[in-house]
């Protein structure tokens, strides 16, 4: 059962870099218009494959993840809605349904980025490191990660600024988000078991969209 188990992680994590590779091909074709649809695949296609890696599937693990995307979509419907932690910006299609003008999917890639950044800072930090200096790394590695994928989501028409490009404004807005949700991470996750799948979506989150910048 473990060895089928651990093929199927194998063959979903191969899958996913498929369909990342695949939709860096695309979107430098003229079948552009139809892979930016296909975001909100590639982004439950990275969902199912970070739970299914995850180590321990608790009350404790799923409260966090429940948690991560209902806090970072309603600080989006918040946002988008009032200019408030983010500063004016829209969405556009390419994420799929919206509610409150606002894209379910946007909670689930809340959910992706601070899980993925989180687990990826607790690797290489040393066991006794306080908590709230996780946080902070943890936040700072979000916010550094929304920094990079910006100028490659304005491009595909995921969302765009009334300005043009994203004030300081949503960055301060980012490392606020992200360091309650961080800080949630430290008590709620356990930070000593590792999800490997976390380096390789994160990896693949660079590539891509710095490609597309």
């Amino acid at each position: 059962m473990d060895w089928k188990s651990s093929m199927a992680k194998k063959a979903a994590l191969i899958f996913t870099v498929i369909v990342y590779v695949s939709g860096l091909i695309g979107m430098h074709s003229s079948w552009k218009d139809w892979f930016v649809s296909m975001t909100p695949f590639s982004l439950l296609v990275s969902l199912f494959v970070l739970i299914q890696h995850q180590p321990l599937h608790t009350i404790r693990t799923f409260s966090w993840m429940a948690g991560a995307f209902m806090i970072g979509y309603l600080s989006e419907v918040l946002g988008v809605n009032t200019g408030l932690l983010f500063g004016d910006y829209a969405y556009g299609q390419a994420l799929g349904p919206k509610l409150w003008s606002t894209p379910l999917m946007i909670g689930a890639n809340w959910l992706l980025v601070t899980l993925i950044v989180n687990e990826v800072i607790w690797r290489v930090l040393p066991s006794k490191t306080p908590g709230y200096l996780g946080a902070i790394l943890g936040a700072m590695g979000c916010t550094a990660l929304d920094w990079w994928i910006e100028p490659g989501a304005i491009q595909l028409g995921y969302w765009t600024w009334e300005v043009g490009y994203p004030p300081m404004e949503n960055y301060f807005g980012w490392f606020l988000v992200s360091l309650i949700i961080s800080g949630a991470y430290f008590r709620l996750m356990t930070p000593a078991l590792r999800n490997s799948s976390t380096v390789v979506l994160l990896g693949l989150q660079l590539l891509f969209f710095g490609i597309i910048r």
